[in-house]
């Protein structure tokens, strides 16, 4: 629309990025939300352009939040994100995220931990209180 472009400019206006998911973003009207869900189920049921174009720009987004989580976690740490780290330090972060993977299989296994659980400690709290697009629920 050329007819806003010089008022976008005056109210600082910038478009939202990849890092946000606008197909998750909930009506807070119910009855909305559900039909919103059911038509975005259908689109992606039927594939085609829109389907696909959509599934890429949920994956774009999922990326650029999971490296800002890393990014965080980083400086968590201690470390600096932006500093280029030797290969030994490297092969020392794998091995140590190794052995937390390790750790929480095994509490997995014998059952101290459910499911979901290990999910959320494996992959962090945004999987599960995340707008969930096609309606399905994480199984035990």
């Amino acid at each position: 629309m050329p007819e806003l472009k010089p008022h976008l400019t005056k109210i600082n206006f910038t478009p939202a990025g990849p890092e946000v998911d606008i197909y998750g973003i909930r009506f807070k009207d119910k009855v909305r939300e559900k039909a919103r869900q059911k038509r975005l189920a259908a689109e992606l049921a039927a594939g085609g352009k829109n389907a696909k174009q959509i599934k890429a720009e949920q994956r774009a987004a999922e990326k650029i939040r999971w490296q800002k989580q890393k990014r965080a976690d980083a400086i968590a740490k201690g470390r600096k994100p932006d500093k280029k780290r030797g290969r030994q330090q490297q092969i020392f972060d794998e091995w140590d995220d190794l052995a937390k993977e390790e750790r929480l299989h095994k509490k997995l296994r014998n059952g101290k931990i459910s499911k979901v659980e290990y999910k959320k400690l494996m992959y962090g709290d945004g999987k599960e209180d995340e707008g969930v697009v096609d309606g399905s629920d994480v199984e035990e």
